[in-house]
């Protein structure tokens, strides 16, 4: 059924967007043995994901995700993963301080694929629910100004691909286009990838889906977030245009760290690190990197005119308690507690 697809890919060529979509569709519906669909996702990796590839596959799934009641007129913090470094969930961490800040946030992401170390799989740590019913979910986002989409739920097709995406054993084009599937479409975004390329090929495919806003950061030294090793490249589109530059830690009056000598790994070990945050009790690095991050998306938003003025905001959310007191308001109202 998909036969035609690989062959082109295999043959060097790329799918248009509308194969693209259509390839997933047929996946996505008919009944595709794992094995061609594992085909496909290793003979798109070894060639290159286009952007054009990756549009459509993010098309299909958005039109299939289940729907979301939520305003577009919010911000979505992920990566797409693959440093291959144990890390601390940054992203995560700083949708506490965004919402603290009066930034609306919907986090869209899910557990770690194997190792429990995912934005889901810290917030089940911490205690926090977050699979709701939609008025439940609407009713904590109007009162907190965060709030988490599971991907697992919102996109119930994938299960379709598991099997398929085992077999290829590698990183595939869903690990690029899901961070891309915010069934909420927020209109801000802060996108993470680990390499310059593929931050090119994601600016066109955000544009193309319609972002009003967005940065694609890439840190050294192939860092899916804003690094405090070294510099950052951003893509950045606003009023329609693409900026590029690079900002580094001492813009910041960061001293540079090596990532091997920062904290993090499993949900257990990132959970403490959390905590600790909250109570203003952690190393400087995690601090300095949630900031970081957070900042950006403060900026991006409109919050503060820029990164610099974002990062100084967030840690005076951390100093005033204010992350923590929302920490615990989302904790609460996700458990049932008011």
């Amino acid at each position: 059924m998909i036969s035609a697809y690989i062959d082109k890919v295999k043959a060097g060529g790329s799918l248009q967007v509308n194969e693209a979509e259509q390839c997933l569709n047929t996946i996505l519906e008919k009944d595709v043995p794992d094995r061609q669909i594992a085909e496909l996702l290793i003979a798109l990796s070894e060639k290159g994901e286009s952007a054009d590839e990756i549009l459509g596959f993010s098309r299909a799934l958005l039109a299939k995700s289940r729907p979301v009641p939520l305003p577009s007129n919010a911000i979505d913090l992920c990566g797409t993963g693959g440093s291959g470094l144990d890390r601390f969930n940054v992203s995560t961490t700083a949708a506490f301080v965004l919402s603290a800040g009066g930034v609306p946030i919907i986090k869209h992401g899910n557990k770690g694929s194997k190792r429990p170390n995912g934005s889901f799989d810290l917030l089940e740590k911490l205690g926090c629910e977050f699979d709701f019913e939609d008025d439940r979910l609407t009713e904590i986002f109007a009162r907190t100004k965060v709030c988490f989409l599971f991907a697992r739920t919102y996109h119930p097709v994938m299960k379709k691909v598991v099997t398929a995406r085992q077999m290829a054993d590698r990183r595939t084009i869903f690990n690029l286009s899901a961070p891309l599937c915010n069934p909420a479409n927020p209109q801000y975004q802060i996108l993470g990838t680990i390499d310059v390329e593929m931050g090119r090929q994601l600016t066109e495919v955000l544009r193309q889906l319609g972002r009003k806003r967005f940065l694609i950061v890439i840190g050294t030294p192939g860092i899916d977030e804003i690094s405090v090793a070294g510099p950052t490249q951003i893509f950045e589109l606003a009023d329609g245009i693409i900026k590029e530059y690079d900002i580094k830690p001492s813009d910041f009056e960061i001293s540079e760290r090596d990532y091997r000598t920062i904290p993090g790994g499993d949900n257990d070990e990132n959970a403490e690190i959390f905590l600790s945050l909250l109570r203003n009790q952690t190393p400087e690095p995690i601090l300095d990197l949630v900031c970081l991050n957070a900042g950006a998306v403060f900026y991006c938003f409109g919050r503060t005119d820029s990164i610099k003025e974002g990062f100084d905001l967030s840690k005076s959310l951390f100093a005033k308690g204010l992350v923590q007191e929302k920490f615990l308001e989302y904790k609460h109202l996700s458990n049932g507690i008011d």
